[in-house]
């Protein structure tokens, strides 16, 4: 009888094992998606400032403002690049839908970037 329970037990894990490592990342980010179905465009990103964010022209804090983001908002990040040091960082992210970039700095990226 416990040879019996100790078998299904341990087969049970083995079969309920990469699902719920599956689960447990879903969890964080939502649902991902399923096998074979196509993934999302580009990646997405969150404003992680305090306050508005600049969009510039170019990556780097002297080009002009093109738009201006709000707190936590969620945006698609087309690239990522080297540009103008912010804070000890030197990654700029180019933003999907507008021609226009962002510091890493202040841009948390929920899913890998592609570097441009």
């Amino acid at each position: 009888m416990k040879r019996t329970v100790l078998a299904c037990a341990v087969g049970a894990a083995v079969l309920i094992g990469p699902a719920a490592a599956t689960a447990g990342a879903a969890g964080q980010y939502g649902s991902l998606p399923a096998q074979g179905a196509p993934k999302a465009a580009y990646p997405v990103g969150e404003v992680v400032s305090d306050a508005a964010l600049h969009v510039r022209q170019k990556p780097t804090v002297y080009s002009g403002v093109v738009k201006v983001l709000r707190p936590h908002q969620r945006i698609l990040l087309n690239c990522q690049k080297r540009g103008g040091w912010v804070d000890g960082n030197p990654v700029w992210y180019r933003i999907q839908g507008s021609d226009g970039w962002v510091s890493a700095r202040f841009v948390h990226n929920l899913q890998p970037v592609r570097s441009c």
